[in-house]
């Protein structure tokens, strides 16, 4: 499992990069770890990728194209890229 350090390193680089409003690492059931946002707000956005994530996974067996890894949108206001991992789901909102 991940270390609190690693998390804190992983939200730092993000938080660095120019345009990202909000970064959430959830563990790999959905929960949040930690964010730079607002905790009831990451939970939100959490339980709606979670959700969003279970529908990705049946597209993708469906399809019959093996495992879901990155999920990408594209708003009018901005985007949300979630990369699935093993024991961690990184959500970025840009």
């Amino acid at each position: 499992m991940i270390n609190r350090q690693e998390v804190k390193a992983i939200i730092r680089k993000f938080e660095e990069r120019e345009g990202i409003r909000g970064v959430i690492i959830c563990d790999s059931s959905g929960l949040p770890i930690d964010s730079n946002m607002d905790i009831e707000i990451s939970e939100e956005i959490a339980a709606y990728v979670t959700s969003l994530i279970g529908k990705g996974k049946q597209v993708v067996k469906a399809l019959k194209e093996g495992g879901l890894k990155f999920i990408r949108l594209e708003t009018s206001k901005g985007e949300t890229m979630i990369a699935l991992e093993e024991q961690l789901i990184l959500i970025i909102l840009k």
